[in-house]
């Protein structure tokens, strides 16, 4: 696959843009798998592959076999926290309307009478009217730690299950954006689309597994036809206002950041909740828990061994 840049000029400023959108974790599985071939003038070493296992995790080759769902580092206590949280979500009812159909739940007796071909009643799901975008920054600073970053893949899948709740579909994005002088990459992953059931174990990959950030998407990077001497640090994050206008990133879209830039401490799960949705400004398009309420009096969190425990369960 050749990639070619396209050019945008922002605040008078021309940048060559290399981007790659795959539209699934297969999909990113499959570009890896086929090899691209690795810009060595801008790459002479693949950190991709050198990167030691204390700070980018399991080797290249599993860090792609984990894309068919099977990452499972820290996946029980990931579970463990996501249903605790979810106790304190208001359950909706969801709404469904009769269609006459041919089979069906119920009969139809006036059709049934007048001899008419659908002479039963089928309940179907009401259709989703609205549906949102949802854009997670993967990129953290080295500071980060590894509970702050579960607490935000647990929050973000939350987010998705309250709209979901309340009738609302969601489109879900993972992405890296960083950038060297004039040049920006730009990798995205879609994980959810609406009406696509939530599959929990091939999101909380991305979301809170290294590998996926420090081998997979390095990866990704090491295939671009860049110009600039992106070997010697991988780039820079990319400012937000430069974000948004490469992404077309709009004041109806939600960007999750970093979890340091969105408030998030990794010990009460109920206590990053609120500041989680604080950040966000959700109240005018979907009910919010009062999270900080149900902290007070459950107090969850992790002990000194990284358990989760709680007043209930000491």
């Amino acid at each position: 696959m050749k990639i070619k840049p396209y050019r945008i000029t922002l605040d008078n400023k021309t940048y060559s843009i290399y981007r790659m959108d795959f539209h699934s974790l297969t999909e990113l599985e499959m570009y890896l798998e086929g090899g691209p071939k690795v810009n060595k003038e801008i790459f002479p070493v693949q950190k991709s592959v050198e990167m030691p296992e204390s700070f980018a995790g399991e080797s290249l080759a599993k860090a792609i076999r984990y894309c068919h769902g099977g990452y499972e580092n820290g996946f029980d206590l990931f579970l463990q926290v996501k249903k605790e949280l979810e106790s304190a979500n208001v359950k909706y009812e969801y709404f469904r309307r009769s269609v006459p159909a041919v089979v069906g739940s119920r009969p139809h007796i006036p059709n049934f009478v007048a001899g008419t071909p659908k002479t039963m009643y089928r309940l179907d799901r009401v259709k989703e009217k609205k549906f949102v975008d949802l854009y997670i920054n993967l990129v953290y600073s080295g500071v980060t730690t590894q509970e702050q970053i579960i607490n935000r893949g647990i929050l973000t899948l939350n987010l998705i299950s309250l709209y979901e709740q309340q009738n609302i579909g969601v489109n879900l994005y993972a992405f890296e954006a960083s950038y060297l002088a004039n040049e920006i990459f730009i990798a995205e992953v879609m994980l959810k689309k609406p009406g696509q059931l939530l599959n929990v174990g091939k999101c909380y990959y991305p979301l809170c597994g290294r590998e996926f950030i420090r081998r997979l998407l390095v990866r990704v990077k090491e295939s671009m036809p860049f110009q600039q001497n992106w070997g010697r640090g991988y780039g820079s994050v990319l400012p937000e206002p430069i974000l948004k206008q490469c992404m077309n990133i709009g004041d109806n879209t939600i960007l999750i950041r970093s979890p340091i830039e969105m408030g998030l401490k990794g010990k009460n799960i109920y206590e990053d909740a609120a500041i989680f949705f604080e950040q966000l400004k959700l109240n005018d398009s979907i009910q919010v828990p009062k999270y900080r309420d149900y902290m007070n009096k459950t107090e969850v969190q992790r002990d000194e061994s990284g358990r989760f425990r709680s007043k209930g369960n000491q």
